[in-house]
């Protein structure tokens, strides 16, 4: 979820205001308000009394957090200043990678993730992120050799099979994407993007019917992905879509409201009536739809005081996701 520059350059005229020093540190570690986290980094940063392992770090945070808001050039300026003071941090490394690829720096961006990747040669994430580079540049080899040694690392990389789902087409083996994409949603049942992608494998196949089912899928799980929408539209599925995705968002409404809204805001505004209870509407940002699945399926252990631990159905999941879904942005 994106944030305004004007909403960066609002908390940069805040980072005046003083906060204790372990508050300001955790701030600019995790602070949810994106605004707050910039704040807190930027006060460290400016700090002659930090530590270079505490500055190398607010420079990292506060890159991440510009990187989140689209503000490509600062977040790399964040992120060269960080390694200035801390060269062998990986985490620092494939973060500018992700900033330089969206930038249109594919060469940058794999030299970056190729440097963490030797920092750190155990973390799935990094052969992941190269392996995309080069999905993105259209060394489809590379990248299904990368998304081999993530999986290598991780078998059960839902996103490692995702990712080499996209090379496979890109190399012109429709067959070895759909196998991909159909282990990727075997390992998270709620992975959108992944029945999406194998929609699209599927209508390469002439599969019409499975391509339809798997592009409604994804929309009954993501409202946000315009792709399938489309491969819908172009297939002529569209129908009973609507009355479908609406039924399922309805469903998954009323099982948070009556489970819910005691503690947190479940609608489209307003704030939660306990402040320990982040509105659902901040819930997209801080988990994304597929790590979401795994604490419902196992019942979510209480994360603040009055919060109950409860158990829901895979049929009650998809509802509340669906419905997650289609709040507007926080």
């Amino acid at each position: 979820m994106k944030f305004s520059t004007l909403a960066i350059t609002a908390a940069l005229v805040l980072a005046s205001i003083s906060y204790g020093q372990a508050e300001t540190a955790d701030g600019c570690r995790q602070a949810r308000d994106p605004q707050l986290r910039l704040q807190a980094c930027s006060q460290i940063i400016a700090d002659p009394s930090a530590s270079i392992e505490a500055k190398a770090t607010a420079f990292r945070n506060r890159g991440m957090t510009r990187a989140d808001a689209g503000v490509g050039d600062l977040a790399i300026a964040d992120f060269n200043d960080a390694l200035a003071l801390n060269p062998n941090d990986a985490t620092t490394l494939s973060s500018r990678g992700h900033a330089r690829l969206t930038r249109g720096d594919n060469v940058g961006a794999i030299a970056d993730f190729s440097a963490a990747i030797a920092l750190a040669p155990t973390i799935t994430g990094h052969f992941i992120s190269r392996g995309h580079a080069h999905t993105v540049m259209g060394a489809a080899d590379l990248a299904i050799a990368d998304f081999d040694a993530a999986l290598a690392l991780k078998p059960q990389s839902a996103s490692a099979l995702n990712h080499r789902g996209l090379a496979w087409r890109k190399k012109g083996d429709t067959d070895r994407a759909i196998a991909d994409y159909t282990a990727a949603i075997a390992l998270n049942p709620v992975y959108a993007l992944a029945y999406n992608n194998r929609g699209y494998a599927y209508e390469a196949k002439g599969e019409t019917r499975l391509a339809q089912e798997d592009f409604v899928r994804a929309l009954l799980l993501d409202t946000s992905l315009t792709g399938a929408s489309a491969g819908l539209k172009r297939l002529g599925g569209t129908g009973a879509l609507a009355a479908e995705s609406d039924a399922l968002i309805a469903r998954g409404r009323d099982l948070v409201e009556a489970n819910c809204s005691r503690c947190h805001a479940t609608g489209a505004s307003g704030q939660s009536p306990n402040p320990r209870a982040p509105h659902f509407r901040a819930i997209q940002q801080r988990h994304k739809m597929l790590t979401l699945r795994e604490p419902l399926t196992r019942g979510i252990a209480a994360t603040h005081d009055e919060m109950p631990t409860f158990k829901m159905s895979e049929k009650e999941i998809d509802t509340i996701i669906a419905y997650i879904n289609s709040l507007p942005e926080s």
